[in-house]
């Protein structure tokens, strides 16, 4: 654990933060006013991992780091600070996790969810927050639950939405679509010769929504390109590993080693085995097709300036 200290004021937002949803803007807004109102710097501190990667549990996140700082400054946060969840960090207990703040940071304030657990064994909770705020003489708020069809908004239900396939339910709680980020890497190019050129996307420890087809838009350096992706192992051609394949409509640059985004804004349709690779390709031609309708509709709204993705 790093010994440097922040001289600033500064109210921290505490929070693993994957996927960088609608509750978690709502904690950053707030941890924002609160730092207004202190004269305060708002630091967003969080984990490099998921503390589950320690004990070599299987992670699969919904935000790589690098979203989850460009989305937490987004949000409100002046800086965004990672450190690594080590076997140090599990085995403090909840005072001694708030002693290591105190002397890393100078606290004016935290900001909490209303679930928010710390600590050895997540001892501490939101009202260990709050009586260990009044012992030391700082501010303490933990964020009431944003709530979307009477449920609260968490990672984990947006996990769960997008192993069902339902993108457009995992939009609405993260505010924005729900993105897979990675260097494009070389693959097979069957792509190529069926007409549809594809980028193969490395999404690492990213999860994937099931195997399918899906209306998409491509984002790499700040242009936003509608697509249509496979996920999927491709059994007409007998792939054998899951790849995330992204045909992009309105142009064909040349994207090897480049870091591409790829946003899902609906399933089209089931992966599935054809008869023959014409067959592949005229329902490619058929997928493109239902994908333009529904950019139509869309009409590029889901691009936000903000940077938010």
């Amino acid at each position: 654990m790093s010994e440097q200290t922040i001289q600033l004021k500064s109210v921290l937002a505490l929070g693993m933060f994957d996927g960088v949803h609608v509750g978690h803007q709502a904690l950053l807004s707030q941890a924002a006013a609160m730092a207004r109102a202190l004269q305060a710097q708002t630091v967003a501190f969080t984990f490099t991992d998921a503390p589950g990667k320690l004990l070599h549990l299987p992670v699969t996140s919904l935000s790589t780091p690098e979203e989850r700082t460009r989305w937490l400054k987004a949000a409100g946060a002046d800086r965004v600070d990672m450190v690594d969840f080590t076997r140090a960090f599990a085995d403090l207990s909840p005072e001694a996790f708030l002693d290591y703040l105190q002397a890393r940071y100078h606290v004016a304030g935290l900001a909490a969810g209303f679930n928010y657990t710390f600590g050895k064994y997540g001892a501490g909770t939101a009202q260990t927050l709050r009586e260990l705020g009044e012992k030391h003489g700082f501010r303490v708020l933990i964020a009431e639950p944003v709530l979307v069809d009477g449920e609260p908004v968490s990672s984990t239900r947006i996990r769960a939405l997008v192993n069902e396939g339902r993108m457009e339910a995992a939009r609405t709680l993260l505010g924005r679509p729900y993105t897979l980020t990675g260097p494009v890497v070389s693959a097979r190019r069957i792509g190529h010769t069926l007409g549809y050129p594809t980028a193969n996307v490395e999404t690492g420890e990213q999860l994937l929504p099931p195997d399918g087809v899906y209306a998409t838009y491509a984002l790499m350096d700040g242009a936003v390109h509608p697509a249509v992706t496979n996920v999927g192992r491709n059994p007409t051609v007998a792939g054998q590993r899951r790849t995330v394949e992204t045909y992009i409509l309105d142009e064909s640059p040349s994207l090897y080693g480049a870091e591409l985004s790829v946003a899902f804004l609906s399933r089209l349709r089931e992966e599935r085995t054809f008869p023959s690779l014409a067959a592949l390709s005229e329902q490619i031609g058929q997928d493109v097709q239902t994908a333009k309708k529904l950019f139509d509709s869309e009409k590029k709204t889901v691009y936000n300036p903000k940077g938010l993705w």
